[in-house]
This record gives C-alpha cells, structure tokens and sequence, in this order.
C-alpha cells in the first residue's frame, strides 16, 4: 500500500512537466462540492451490527492534467465527511462521523461526446472522528485509524466550465473505534458539482 501511495505522489509531481512538454491542451484548475452518501462495510455480523447511510459534505479543489487527447490525470484536495447510522448490540443506535483530508488521484477516459469514466484510488487522513448516541455526541478521534487507503471509480460528465462526478469509494483500512473482530470499513457514494476557474496553455507554461 505504501508504494501505491508513494506511487500516486509520483505521479501527481510529474504530471505537470509530462502535459506541457508533450501537449497543446490546457490544465484546468477548479473547485468541486457535493455529498457522500456513506455507510460502513463489514465482513462479520458482529452482536447483529447493522450499519445504515448517512450524508456528508464533500467540497475542495482538483487539477486536470490532460497527458493525450482521452486521457486525463485528476489529482483533487478535499475534505471529506465519511460514516453511517449503526445499530447493534454494543452501541444500540449511533451515528458516527469521520471527517478527512483526501487526495483522490484520478485517471479519467474521455468516450463519446462529453462523457467519460475513471477510477483510481485516495489517500483518506483523519481530521476529527465522533460518535453520537441519543443526545451524547463523544470525540472518538483518538481511537480511530487517523490514515485510510480507498480505491474509487466512475463516471462524469464535463462542458466547458462544469463537471459532474459520481463515484463509488472503497475503503481498505478498519475503522472501528474497537479493537477485536468489530472490524469495519468506509465506503460511501459521492457525487460532485465542479467548476473549472483558471485554464493555462500547457505550451505556455513551458515557455515560461
């Protein structure tokens, strides 16, 4: 996982020279906001533990790389509410909520007109986790994962300035806030609304 890791970094840091050395087309900078709409994935049926959705927000920045005429390097910066509506026999019904800093690293496929699919994966670092139960709600930062690697993939759609994504994330890291066999992952469907803000000629950025 740690040579994924270090392999998306990699790619994000050359990107940039690869499209303005061997292309006309532009990089485009933006901004993007949706929902999450995410639960937790388990293996096991823990004390009857059932996990249901809930919705979080989802907003940051991204960068498109075009690196040939269908293909595009997506890098995005996001914060990113994650979590479900449990209910078992050890926390009875609750509701957890995990806020992250993810950097998603796309590969997006252009197809017929302004459609296109993509996957890729997402490095998911924790910024603040909580669990509410009835009206208690309990800072659990501390005994949650604060690193999570998701693999995502999808399709969108993108006119001149706006974009649309929906993707679906799957996370690879536990992230029960206890130890044993309660073990449980993130996953979660997003769908975004971006807006390109800023495009610079690949070739004018090499002259410079």
């Amino acid at each position: 996982m740690r040579n994924l890791l270090a392999a998306m970094v990699a790619v994000v840091l050359s990107c940039s020279t690869l499209s303005a050395q061997t292309l006309k087309e532009k990089t485009s900078f933006g901004f993007k906001a949706g929902v999450n709409i995410s639960t937790f994935r388990t293996a096991i049926d823990y004390q009857n533990f059932k996990p249901a959705v809930k919705l979080g927000q989802v907003f940051g920045g991204f960068v498109q790389i075009p690196v040939s005429s269908r293909f595009i390097i997506q890098p995005e910066f996001l914060y990113s509410q994650l979590g479900a509506k449990t209910e078992s026999q050890f926390w009875g019904e609750a509701t957890f909520r995990y806020n992250y800093f993810s950097i998603p690293v796309l590969v997006k496929y252009k197809l017929i007109s302004t459609w296109n699919v993509f996957a890729g994966a997402e490095a998911d670092f924790l910024i603040r986790a909580r669990q509410k139960q009835s009206l208690k709600t309990s800072t659990i930062t501390n005994d949650i994962k604060d690193f999570d690697f998701a693999y995502t993939a999808g399709f969108g759609t993108a006119g001149p300035r706006w974009i649309f994504d929906a993707r679906y994330i799957h996370g690879s890291q536990d992230v029960s806030p206890s130890a044993g066999e309660n073990t449980f992952f993130n996953q979660a469907v997003q769908l975004t609304l971006g807006y390109k803000l800023l495009k610079k000629a690949a070739k004018a950025t090499m002259a410079k």
